[in-house]
């Protein structure tokens, strides 16, 4: 009898299914997946729980408390949202463009 020939733990051969496999950057990057979803999910909260900010008092000067929370509450909200984009470029991979296409493949999107 002839024995088995041992097959290597990761493949050798570059081009092999298993080498080019896409891994999934949420899974990759669970922590940071997380910081997203709640920094995003507090920024929509802030909107869609109105006793937080539909009253009357305080006042400054003639204006009521919505007026300023709405004037505070916009540019923190833009504040977020750059950090949680800043957070989405650490989940792409080097090689991860975030185009479509390119010009030499009309298919995928690119010039025609």
């Amino acid at each position: 009898m002839t024995e088995p020939t041992a097959t290597p733990s990761a493949p050798g051969n570059p081009q092999h299914a298993a080498a080019t496999r896409r891994v999934n950057p949420v899974a990759a990057h669970p922590i940071t997946s997380i910081a997203i979803f709640v920094l995003v999910t507090a920024a929509i909260l802030g909107t869609l729980i109105v006793p937080i900010y539909a009253r009357i008092t305080p006042k400054l000067g003639d204006f009521p408390f919505f007026y300023w929370y709405q004037l505070i509450y916009m540019p923190v909200v833009a504040l977020v949202l750059w950090i949680t984009m800043l957070l989405q470029r650490r989940l792409r991979r080097p090689d991860d463009t975030g185009t479509t296409g390119t010009a030499s493949d009309p298919v995928a999107g690119g010039v025609r």
